[in-house]
């Protein structure tokens, strides 16, 4: 291999491993992890998966050109990962998400804004409701009810979500049963998600 050519591939492979993003195959990371400071890394997570979206966007040669994102998720801030969420499923490209390992919370919610979802024979799906922190020291009533209607806001899309993607692939889905797995913090492996229409297909 020409020293020129090992250069091109050590710099692709750095552009992975420090900012989750190969340019050769249009491939993206999509993850987080568990860590005392989650707002400030949910933050940088999705501020880089929005940068690394938009270059891919911009490099595309064609409307043709791919998109695949590899998806390893913990879950997270609503308001980060939504914009993640709205970018994958802006984006004028075909979207391939896989996911490898977990798909937990905003991850199976994002997992649903892909063209095409794709999950690893042994990845898991967690679907909840999960928690919104409500102001209670020196809150007014008007702050309370404020922050209790948008997390009834972020219910609602959440739900409307789910039960559009699982709706295409069985219409007899109900909002009510969507609704009983949110409630029963339902963990899904990898065939019951394709079952359900949470996803396309098993690797």
């Amino acid at each position: 291999m020409s020293t020129r050519v090992q250069r091109k591939a050590n710099d692709d492979s750095s552009l992975f491993y420090e900012f989750d993003l190969h340019l050769p195959s249009r491939t993206i990371f999509c993850g987080n992890a568990e860590t005392e400071n989650l707002d400030a890394d949910d933050a940088l997570a999705a501020s880089t998966f929005l940068k690394g979206m938009h270059l891919l966007n911009q490099a595309a040669v064609t409307t043709e050109s791919g998109i695949s994102v590899i998806l390893n998720h913990w879950g997270g801030d609503e308001y980060h990962f939504l914009a993640v969420y709205d970018a994958i499923a802006a984006s004028p490209h075909h979207v391939t998400i896989t996911v490898y390992g977990a798909a937990f919370s905003m991850g199976s919610w994002i997992l649903q804004s892909a063209d095409h979802r794709v999950v690893s024979p042994n990845a898991t799906l967690l679907l909840h409701y999960g928690s919104w922190d409500l102001p209670i020291d020196d809150a007014s009533e008007e702050r309370v009810s404020s922050a209790h209607n948008e997390a009834q806001r972020l219910r609602r899309l959440m739900e409307r979500t789910y039960l559009e993607k699982m709706q295409k692939k069985n219409p007899m889905i109900t909002l009510g049963e969507v609704k009983s797995l949110l409630h029963a913090e339902s963990y899904i492996p990898a065939q019951e998600a394709v079952r359900l229409g949470l996803a396309d297909e098993v690797l």
